[in-house]
This record gives C-alpha cells, sequence and structure tokens, in this order.
C-alpha cells in the first residue's frame, strides 16, 4: 500500500487533503489482520473529544506533546 492509497478511515480525507495520514496494521483475536488510518485532522479532533471528556488527561497529553520536540 502506498501513501496515494491511504484515506483516513474516519473522515475519507487523502494525503493530499491534510499534512498527514497514520496506517495502522493489526490482528483481531480471532487472527483476521485489519487495517485502518486516520489523518491529523481526526487526531487532532480526537483529542479534543477526550480533552473534554477526561480533562485530567489532557494535561498529561500536553507533557507528552511537549517532550516530542526535545
Amino acid at each position: 500500500m502506498t501513501n496515494s492509497d491511504l484515506i483516513c478511515s474516519f473522515c475519507g480525507k487523502e494525503p493530499r487533503e491534510v499534512a498527514s495520514v497514520v496506517n495502522a496494521v493489526s490482528v483481531n483475536p480471532k487472527g483476521q489482520q485489519t487495517a485502518g488510518a486516520i489523518c491529523n485532522e481526526c487526531v487532532e479532533l480526537c483529542v479534543q473529544v477526550i480533552g473534554l471528556q477526561k480533562p485530567e488527561w489532557l494535561e498529561r497529553h500536553r507533557q507528552f506533546v511537549a517532550t516530542l520536540g526535545k
């Protein structure tokens, strides 16, 4: 699968429409391979939703993100 084949499993956007699309492949408990992708815009939306649902998580997330630039 090439980067041009990816689309976000959440919003359907292609890599040319967003900054990044991350692909993941895993094996479920039944041994079946599954794949999905998520774009940076959907990740941002997920962070907002989780932050609203679990405000205590948001500060830990901010601290983690701050370590990425070091």
